[in-house]
């Protein structure tokens, strides 16, 4: 046989091997005939990919690197180079062959390594080449998903992931990855659409009937998530996430029996390290400090540190440790602003001092009349104040009178405004703001009111709003829960908040005594120009003598007394999860530890001090 149809008859055997997957016998049969000239260059090509088919990148390079010099321009045979140069470590030549390829093997070379170098601009350039050649490459679309995730780039990240989903239905790491970003964008609803998909494709997968349950909480559908929970943990009985999520959820709906029954279950042995976070959270309920910390100090890095170092400093607070405690609070808030994404456009602060650069005397003098009383519905009581004032406590309490329908945190008021589109609520209409006192009890409804009872409407911040509010609601009633300022300031830099615009504030100490300033000069900037009803509830004095402090406020409310204001702790039991920091405490008996707490961090708190002094004094307090 002559030597082309030699190498012909080789060249047919080396590719049938490789089809029926063979890629050992292909690879030493190719090599045989490779060489750097025209007639091996088909060895070549072929010995390469089989040597990468076999994870021996070395080996693909000795052929794939002459065959690239033979066939400079072939974009296939650079794309075979750039992976073997990858997956053999020599990254920045691997790199340099891919820079701003539209070959989309090369384009997904280069998108990865600038995505694992954190090169975000570079990395969506690429994976946007990449679907411009193949749109239906769903793995290139998950990974842009991944980058717009890490980025803080929400709404990217979901069309992303939702390509991704269209054209691998199956995956269920893609609704996993779409669950996660909903979760950091706060948008449960759609969260839980993507668990239970998740967990419908994929029932034999933990992860995703783990997700399911913490999704199932993020909605407040507390039995069914722990339902989910506990089946997870019974079927897959290793210790892992979903053990973490279920007593935390029970830590966090105040079921410590629960909780310790749970732990009693599980052997020490075969527990990794992680369970010290939920022995932690038990021993802490108990009130057994020095066991919380014992454990919390075993707590490992697995543990995301928000929650980690929260516990950390709330144990050493109650150990005394305010040195310890500030150090692990300020490392949690730091976590926090890791894992939110970048803010764009003014602080709520600096929104809220631009609104109140608007609110002057001759502004409001420009107000048309008032908005006449609904004979059929009351106008509601506010139940407001600067975050960890108290207002959850009081809230607690007020549930008790039967004629008040208390709820708790619920977005009525933002929903409303909303609606005004950016307008100036000095401008509305009589009829306009009848439509939004419509629209407002009607998100009222949506959101728990029995549309029967007097409705109290608690968020805090709701004071800074006072001035739309009392446009809407002229016979609108604000209780204002009232703290010492820098022991409201420093328990909200030790809060572990979800960080909206508002909360995001809190998570730097000077932020949160700004912000402080600013929401209580638009409260009084209201009082000024309007007449708002308002009755003021002291914390310290409520925790001393809470039917001395509460009954000038029902007397003021018009309702009659009942005992049940003083039996918050039983109130507690019965309410339902509570969506606040404060969960822990209402349950308990009245306390004033935490009353005067910010002596013990006077240091930490001297740089906010001259911020805070006009309202210490203001209020009375003393400095």
């Amino acid at each position: 046989m002559n030597q082309p149809a030699a190498l012909a008859s080789a060249l047919d055997a080396v590719i049938r091997m490789r089809r029926a997957g063979n890629a050992a016998g292909a690879l030493a049969l190719a090599e045989a005939h490779a060489a750097p000239n025209e007639d091996g260059a088909p060895f070549l090509a072929i010995a390469g990919m089989a040597a990468l088919e076999l994870g021996d990148a070395p080996r693909a390079l000795r052929h794939l690197e002459p065959l690239a010099r033979l066939r400079p321009d072939d974009l296939d045979i650079r794309g075979d180079l750039a992976k073997a140069l990858l997956a053999s470590g020599r990254e920045n030549e691997a790199l340099r062959l891919a820079d701003s390829s539209a070959h989309p093997d090369l384009a997904r070379i280069e998108a990865w390594i600038r995505q694992q170098r954190g090169e975000d601009g570079g990395a969506v350039a690429a994976y946007t080449r990449v679907l411009k050649a193949e749109p239906t490459d769903a793995q290139s679309w998950n990974n842009l998903g991944n980058v717009h995730a890490a980025a803080g780039r929400f709404d990217d990240a979901i069309v992303a992931f939702e390509h991704a989903i269209t054209y691998r239905p199956d995956e269920p790491g893609i609704y996993l990855n779409l669950a996660d970003v909903l979760r950091r964008a706060d948008l449960g609803v759609p969260r839980l659409k993507v668990a239970r998909d998740a967990a419908a494709l994929a029932p034999d997968n933990r992860a995703a009937q783990t997700e399911l349950g913490m999704a199932l909480a993020h909605n407040e559908e507390i039995g069914e998530a722990i339902a989910v929970l506990e089946a997870a943990v019974k079927r897959w009985p290793d210790f892992g996430e979903s053990h973490i999520e279920l007593g935390r959820l029970y830590e966090a709906t105040n079921r410590t029996d629960a909780l310790g029954a749970f732990l009693a279950t599980l052997d020490p042995a075969d527990c990794p390290p992680e369970a010290a976070f939920l022995h932690a959270w038990l021993a802490q309920r108990e009130g057994r400090f020095e066991d919380a910390a014992r454990h919390a100090d075993a707590i490992p890095e697995t543990i995301h540190p928000m929650r980690r170092e929260a516990l950390i400093g709330a144990i050493a607070e109650r150990l005394g440790d305010a040195p310890r405690a500030f150090a692990a609070f300020t490392r949690m808030n730091a976590a926090a602003l890791d894992d939110s994404p970048p803010r764009e456009g003014p602080s709520y602060r600096e929104g809220l001092e631009a609104d109140l650069a608007r609110w002057t005397p001759q502004w409001a003098a420009r107000w048309a009349p008032p908005l006449a009383p609904d004979p059929a519905r009351r106008d509601p009581v506010f139940l407001v104040g600067f975050p960890r004032s108290g207002t959850t406590l009081l809230d607690t309490m007020l549930m008790g009178l039967p004629e008040l329908c208390v709820l708790e945190e619920r977005p009525m008021v933002a929903e409303t405004l909303h609606l005004l589109r950016g307008a100036d609520i000095g401008t509305l209409s009589q009829p306009q703001c009848a439509q939004l006192r419509d629209a407002y009890f009607a998100s009222a409804l949506r959101h728990g009111w029995d549309g029967q009872r007097w409705l109290v409407d608690k968020q805090p911040l709701n004071m800074a709003s006072a001035v739309a509010i009392h446009r809407i609601f002229p016979d609108a009633r604000f209780i204002l829960a009232e703290r010492h300022p820098a022991d409201v300031v420093l328990s909200c830099f030790m809060a572990n908040f979800t960080l909206n615009p508002a909360m995001r504030s809190f998570t730097d100490l000077g932020e949160a005594a700004r912000t402080y300033d600013a929401v209580f000069r638009a409260w009084h900037r209201a009082g000024d120009l309007f007449p708002i009803a308002a009755h003021a509830v002291r914390y310290e004095r409520l925790v001393v003598d809470a039917r001395a402090e509460l009954q000038p406020l029902v007397e003021w409310l018009g309702v009659a007394w009942s005992d049940r204001l003083l039996a918050h702790d039983e109130t507690a039991r019965t309410r339902g999860r509570v969506r606040t920091a404060s969960y822990s405490q209402i349950g308990e008996k009245l306390y004033t530890r935490a009353s005067g707490r910010w002596r013990r961090y006077e240091a930490e708190l001297a740089p906010v001090m001259p911020v805070l002094a006009p309202w210490i004094a203001r209020m009375g307090y003393e400095n």
